[in-house]
């Protein structure tokens, strides 16, 4: 009589990804989302959401601001689909030319990441120049709607980027497992 093994937490966690993984990787359900117009377009929708979400924090309050948190997850969630997921599948469902493009789009994406931070501190600093005089004392007060603004903006740039940054760069449409 043979036994049967049972598996430990970590393989059933990863025979469920490997699983997903195919499950997305030939799935036509979605197909309308994965041509380069379609990926341009959320692209460009999510960059948008982005720019507008702290935005909504600060001007429109805690709800707006929430309401677009929400929408940017829809969105998020609708270009991962787009690029199949690829950005966060580990390197064991994945083929080489997959492999090789993650992780040049992870590359790009921390250093789109970098730049955003970057550009964000420097205008803290601007602003800080501009506005105060005495630098020995300096006190920084935040509302809750600004620090909900520059959370949720730093979020959704280290969520979304790897996606965006994937679907401008493989524009064509993605190649279906061999079986």
């Amino acid at each position: 009589m043979a036994e049967t093994k049972k598996l430990t937490g970590k393989e059933r966690r990863e025979l469920a990804v490997e699983k997903q993984a195919e499950a997305m990787m030939s799935d036509q359900k979605y197909a309308r989302l994965r041509t380069p117009a379609a990926r341009v377009a959320l692209v460009v929708t999510m960059a948008a959401i982005i720019v507008a979400t702290p935005l909504a924090w600060v001007f429109g309050g805690s709800l707006i601001g929430l309401g677009f948190v929400l929408l940017s997850f829809l969105v998020w969630g609708a270009l991962r689909v787009s690029v199949r997921v690829i950005a966060d599948l580990p390197d064991t469902v994945l083929d080489e030319r997959q492999v090789a493009l993650r992780n040049a789009v992870y590359l790009d994406a921390y250093r789109w990441f970098a730049g955003l931070v970057l550009l964000a501190a420097t205008a803290g600093l601007i602003a800080m120049v501009i506005l105060g005089n005495d630098f020995s004392d300096v006190t920084v007060t935040i509302t809750w709607e600004a620090g909900m603004a520059a959370f949720w903006f730093v979020e959704m740039c280290a969520l979304a980027l790897p996606s965006m940054v994937l679907a401008l760069r493989d524009r064509e449409l993605p190649r279906l497992p061999v079986e």
